[in-house]
């Protein structure tokens, strides 16, 4: 009888849901108060890849493949979001400084981000974005924390003054 009841007991744990996490983000070096951080969380290297592919076309607030999608004020020095009650897994998260508000990372003639770009684990590629495994932050069932630095190919338009 007592295995029967153990038995049962084992099968109503197995039963719970894994754990969740919060993924904290906190993005640094954003270069000014214009426009908005937009920000993308993904699970899988697929949607990850994807996102990349289509900043300039999509944005990452329409885009289908994120799990998340956040948009905020962009404001000089570092600021942060957190995502609460993720299933354990693997996320990676790309932010762009939307500086114009437009929606999309504007990108030159010669394909260049012309705004600022960051991913999760502040991962860089080599003469393109990193891959989803060098930007993942796995989550468990406990809080994790990543950073972001914002990169700019461009320096920013400077309007010309009055003469003097």
């Amino acid at each position: 009888m007592w295995r029967l009841a153990a038995g049962l007991a084992f099968a109503s744990l197995a039963a719970l849901p894994a754990g969740a996490g919060d993924l904290k983000v906190t993005v640094t070096g954003v270069r000014s108060d214009d426009g908005a951080l937009m920000i993308g969380f993904y699970d899988s290297a697929a949607n990850f890849e994807d996102a990349i592919s289509t900043s300039a076309k999509v944005g990452l607030l329409n885009d289908k493949g994120r799990l998340v999608g956040v948009t905020m004020r962009a404001k000089t020095g570092p600021q942060g979001i957190a995502i609460s009650d993720l299933p354990p897994g693997r996320y990676g998260v790309i932010v762009f400084h939307d500086e114009n508000d437009n929606g999309l990372l504007d990108i030159s003639i010669l394909r260049i981000p012309i705004e600022g770009y960051g991913f999760s684990n502040n991962a860089i590629g080599f003469l393109r974005a990193p891959s989803f495994d060098k930007a993942a932050v796995t989550v468990g069932d406990g809080d994790v924390s990543t950073s972001v630095a914002l990169t700019y190919q461009v320096a920013p338009y400077v309007r010309p003054g009055p003469k003097k």
